[in-house]
């Protein structure tokens, strides 16, 4: 690895499993302080361990929070600040994903798919948005979806609050410019997780991966590169941009319609 996050702190949100872990380890790797945000603390507790067995010295912490929960995250990055001093990089990742044919979903989906997707992003950016400013800039990286750009299928709910995810991440860019902090959005494709492995049969995956001009689905490791990306100074005048990381998905789609 090239330390290219040396010296930096940050926060992956549902960092404890999956693309989130997958990120949090990639991090760590390139010597940046992690704090893993979670709500289940105990498999925040497992990830820390298991960076720590892979990555010799890590800077890793697990702490148990709420994105949707201002009062939760704001004693999330107290504590991170307590521990590591400043905040450079947050990983909006946690979300859940509930679908149903767009007429049969019920307004709970919708509502708990907003507090955690969209809000679990806007309060974790406005709470340490004042801890990158004293550090001097920072950058901000959202985790939305290629639902948020390609009609799909029984993700009404969900395609749509991504897609909301990837205009804030526009909002945010512009208004965070001046306090050279950068805001860059992630689309991944169907990727290689226990939660995709849960809700998929291995027929379902196969044909998910024909659609790929790539011919695959993504792993976690893929998505941990792109936010390695946006998270260094190799994207230090890039802001205010999605990149879909879906093995071509996104362009075979609009090529079909």
């Amino acid at each position: 690895m090239l330390m290219k996050l040396k010296g930096k702190v940050a926060i992956v949100t549902g960092g404890a499993r999956g693309i989130g872990f997958a990120i949090s380890s990639r991090f760590a790797k390139e010597q940046a302080k992690v704090a893993i945000f979670d709500i289940d603390i105990f498999k925040a507790e497992e990830a820390v361990r298991k960076i720590k067995e892979e990555v010799e010295e890590a800077e890793v912490i697990a702490l148990q929070v709420d994105v949707s929960d201002f009062d939760s995250v704001k004693k999330g990055v107290e504590q991170v600040v307590k521990k590591f001093g400043k905040i450079d990089i947050l990983v909006n990742n946690a979300a859940i994903h509930l679908g149903k044919p767009f007429h049969e979903e019920p307004l709970e989906y919708w509502e708990k798919q907003f507090k955690i997707n969209v809000l679990g992003t806007v309060i974790p950016s406005q709470l340490v948005v004042p801890h990158m400013i004293k550090a001097g800039g920072g950058s901000i990286v959202n985790i939305s979806s290629k639902a948020a750009i390609t009609g799909e299928p029984g993700h009404a709910a969900y395609s749509s609050l991504k897609g909301a995810i990837l205009s804030l991440t526009l909002a945010m860019a512009v208004d965070l410019a001046p306090y050279k902090i950068r805001v860059n959005a992630i689309c991944p494709g169907p990727t290689e997780t226990d939660l995709l492995y849960s809700a998929t049969t291995e027929e379902d995956r196969k044909r998910m991966s024909e659609r790929a001009p790539l011919k695959r689905l993504a792993k976690p490791e893929d998505i941990a590169s792109a936010a390695l990306y946006f998270a260094s100074d190799d994207s230090a005048y890039v802001t205010g941009q999605r990149l879909s990381v879906d093995g071509g998905m996104t362009i075979a789609a609009v090529e079909r319609i």
